[in-house]
């Protein structure tokens, strides 16, 4: 079985000691190809380090709403630039998060829009962060005249953006949050979805799926979370394989192992 993780960490201080195994294990696990997320200044130049150091490895590159109070006119020529130069499979991951800061949605809505037009304009996907903000992210969706293809990372959102997601053809992230006790609105509501807008992530080392001892998530858990969406789907574990590998590769134009 060949997975993607499509979205992870791997540049977080928690895998400095011990990458090369967290990869190795990742491997005999069957995730061999992984998407990097370089969500601010100094994770886009890690994330294109780790790409150059690791067959398989890719990265998208954007300003996290949690960086938002660092978007300025040098940061938007910049990411536009690096957009075109070294071509990301996605910008990202971007968006709005009210659960952190309520006092700067202006700046925060600022850096979304902005980055928005940035994936639009370079012909690539956007990954969407939302937090406890669903109202307000669909307010700029809904008021933009064109959009770029939205992928919205570790999806947990509530009725409206599920049928805007259905509605609009985005796509979205399951990871270790379908596991979990809590979830149970969102499993039957992905349980239905069209397979063909889903793909695998961890978001590693957060988000570890539920029944896992430690406190890091590593990319070789994919799986887990595989084995939970086959439950779902009621099918086996080798279709959720291969059906979310062929979506991410078709949404973030992989087209095979780097």
């Amino acid at each position: 079985m060949d997975f993607i993780d499509t979205h992870t960490h791997l540049d977080h201080d928690d895998f400095a000691a011990d990458l090369d195994e967290v990869i190795d294990a990742s491997r005999r696990a069957g995730v061999r190809r992984w998407i990097n997320v370089g969500y601010n200044e100094e994770r886009w130049e890690s994330s294109v380090v780790l790409a150059d150091r690791f067959d398989g490895m890719r990265y998208m590159l954007g300003l996290h709403p949690g960086n938002a109070d660092d978007w300025n006119a040098r940061v938007e020529k910049r990411l536009r630039q690096l957009a075109g130069e070294l071509r990301p499979v996605a910008i990202g991951e971007i968006g709005l998060d009210l659960y952190w800061r309520q006092d700067n949605l202006e700046r925060q809505n600022q850096a979304f829009i902005a980055q928005l037009d940035i994936a639009r304009e370079a012909g690539l996907p956007a990954v969407i962060h939302m937090r406890d903000a669903d109202g307000p992210l669909l307010k700029v969706i809904d008021s933009a005249v064109a959009l770029p293809h939205l992928h919205f990372h570790s999806f947990d959102g509530a009725e409206r953006l599920r049928e805007w997601v259905l509605e609009r053809g985005a796509t979205i992230g399951v990871g270790g949050l379908i596991t979990r006790k809590g979830s149970e609105s969102l499993q039957e509501w992905v349980a239905g979805v069209p397979q063909d807008i889903v793909v695998l992530e961890t978001d590693a080392p957060f988000l570890k799926p539920r029944g896992l001892r430690g406190t890091r998530n590593e990319p070789a858990f994919i799986p887990k979370i595989a084995n939970v969406l086959a439950g779902l789907w009621q099918t086996d574990v080798a279709t959720v394989a291969a059906v979310t590998t062929a979506n991410a590769e078709r949404i973030f134009g992989l087209g095979g192992a780097r």
